[in-house]
C-alpha cells in the first residue's frame, strides 16, 4: 500500500463498497473515485470527505502515516510545493525525475 490510489482501493474494498456508493457517500462522481484509484488524481480536493467517509485519516489516505506529526518535515514541504504546481507543469517531467531518484535509492 504505497501510494494513494491503493490505500483507497483497500479500504474501499474492505467496506464492501463499489465506487459509486463511496462517490455517494462523499458527494462526488464514481468517475472521480475511478480516476483516484487508478492514480490519475494525486490530490484530489475532497480527501477530508474520503477520509471520513472510509474512517481513516486524511494523512493516512494521502501519506500512509497515522498522523501528520509522522511525516518529515521535508516530506510536508515537498507535498505542500507540489501542489501548488499548476498540472501542466507537473507531468510528467517532475514525477518522472522524483521517481527515478527513488528508484535508484530503493
Amino acid at each position: 500500500m504505497t501510494t494513494l490510489a491503493s490505500r483507497l482501493r483497500l479500504r474501499r474494498k474492505d467496506k464492501g463498497w463499489t465506487q459509486e456508493q463511496l462517490a455517494e457517500k462523499t458527494g462526488s462522481t464514481q468517475a472521480v473515485i475511478q480516476k483516484i484509484e487508478n492514480g490519475k488524481s494525486l490530490r484530489p480536493r475532497n480527501v477530508l470527505k474520503l477520509a471520513q467517509a472510509l474512517g481513516v485519516s486524511p494523512a493516512w489516505l494521502m501519506f500512509g502515516q497515522e498522523s501528520f506529526d509522522e511525516l518529515a518535515d521535508e516530506g510536508i514541504e515537498m507535498a505542500t510545493a507540489w501542489s501548488k504546481l499548476h498540472k501542466p507543469h507537473r507531468w510528467p517531467a517532475m514525477k518522472h525525475a522524483i521517481l527515478k531518484i527513488v528508484a535508484r535509492n530503493s
